[in-house]
């Protein structure tokens, strides 16, 4: 385990079983994505406009208090995983972010999942399922996205994806919790 200022990266975080299935999963012609137009936020606010020629896919798991996918129970143990090391009192928004191979780096908007004061004292979480070359930029810190690695990071910390050039796919579960 690697620490950067209230960000830790845990490499080989799932029993490699375990991740197997699930990495087996969104990759199968069963597991459906959904098109997500590509966000960038608009300066000095949190309100995002479309970017031109950026998207991703998505499935959403688990907001706002529902399980908001049949996959929801697949995936839920990796929360289990993450109490072992973290405190978790609430999970907030579990989500796959598919990421497809554009021929270019691209930097998606940089952002807070719950940017509300309120919400100071949360956690994020990325867990990668792809080895590549694009990844996750934290506070001005670039990850790398390799797979089976989990990265917690405090939610005030401003973030943003990079799209890979490197495989056809990149794939995380980003996780919010209290």
């Amino acid at each position: 385990m690697s620490v950067y200022k209230n960000i830790k990266t845990e490499e080989l975080f799932l029993p490699p079983m375990f991740f197997t299935k699930l990495k087996d999963i969104l990759l199968s012609d069963v597991f459906p994505y959904y098109f997500i137009p590509g966000l960038q936020k608009k300066m000095g606010s949190n309100n995002f406009k479309s970017a031109r020629n950026q998207f991703m896919l998505s499935h959403v798991l688990f907001k706002e208090e529902k399980e908001r996918s049949n996959w929801f129970r697949t995936f839920e143990p990796v929360m289990y995983f993450i109490s072992q090391k973290y405190t978790v009192n609430e999970l907030l928004r579990m989500k796959i972010n598919f990421y497809t191979n554009q021929h270019r780096k691209i930097k998606y908007g940089a952002h807070i999942d719950f940017p509300h004061e309120k919400n100071k004292g949360l956690k994020s979480g990325v867990l990668n399922f792809v080895t590549c070359n694009g990844g996750t930029t934290i506070n001005n810190k670039f990850y790398s996205s390799k797979a089976n690695e989990l990265i917690v990071f405090d939610n005030e910390l401003e973030h943003y994806a990079i799209a890979q050039t490197d495989t056809p796919t990149r794939i995380m579960l980003n996780i919010n919790w209290k």
